[in-house]
């Protein structure tokens, strides 16, 4: 009797596992739904915030101009986000605004955002962050939100995010509604940022992609998007 009991656990738990890692099921099925709460941070400029069981801090300032002949933008944030999981706190220093650059996947506008984030702290060696203006989207989906797309390299695997809607209002005004974040080409994560609150979509505990989408989640979040939307 308790061999049966034991080999059905064993197939319930293959199941479970096998659901999770399953492109075909919506990856909001397959992660937690946690919402952003607010905590008192080190000042007024830089305030906190929970995302589950992260906590951190940021501080973020953008700027753009748009006159006759001249257009420019720019972007900076700083942040710090702590977990059990981490062996420390990582840091985060992001910059940039409109600019040339390239990632292969990615077919950029011709004036494309550079927003790069180089880490430190409890960070992974070689840790990195850039985010770009897209046209990958179709033209619903450019009128719906400004395109996005981005590369976390994060303990030598390669996450990338993407604005796709995710939840809340349907339109953005301009602004960024959500983005979805994928690995090995199966969506793992997302965040909505339609809402009152952002909305994060974390892998379940124990996984190992959670640390990078909590990050990835963190630094958009965070983001103040100085680009002009994509059309």
């Amino acid at each position: 009797m308790k061999a049966a009991v034991a080999v059905a656990l064993l197939c319930l738990a293959s199941s479970g596992a096998a659901v999770a890692q399953d492109a075909g099921v919506p990856f909001q099925d397959r992660t937690d739904r946690v919402q952003l709460q607010a905590r008192r941070g080190p000042s007024l400029f830089r305030p906190g915030f929970g995302i589950g069981e992260y906590v951190g801090s940021a501080s973020a300032r953008a700027s753009s101009t748009a006159i006759p002949f001249r257009r420019s933008a720019h972007a900076r944030t700083s942040l710090t986000l702590t977990a059990p999981s981490l062996s420390g706190e990582v840091q985060a220093e992001c910059e940039g605004g409109e600019a040339r650059t390239r990632i292969l996947w990615v077919t950029f506008e011709r004036e494309t955002l550079a927003y790069n984030c180089t880490f430190s702290g409890a960070a992974p060696a070689g840790a990195a962050f850039t985010l770009a203006l897209s046209r990958h989207g179709n033209w619903l989906q450019r009128l719906q939100q400004p395109q996005r797309a981005g590369e976390l390299n994060w303990n030598g695997q390669i996450y990338r995010a993407e604005t796709r809607y995710v939840e809340g209002l349907p339109w953005g005004g301009g602004n960024v509604l959500g983005y979805v974040f994928s690995r090995d080409g199966v969506d793992i994560g997302g965040v909505a940022l339609g809402g009152m609150r952002p909305t994060f979509y974390l892998p379940p505990a124990g996984s190992t992609d959670r640390d990078a989408v909590a990050v990835l989640g963190a630094i958009l979040f965070s983001f103040q998007d100085p680009g002009r939307p994509s059309g």
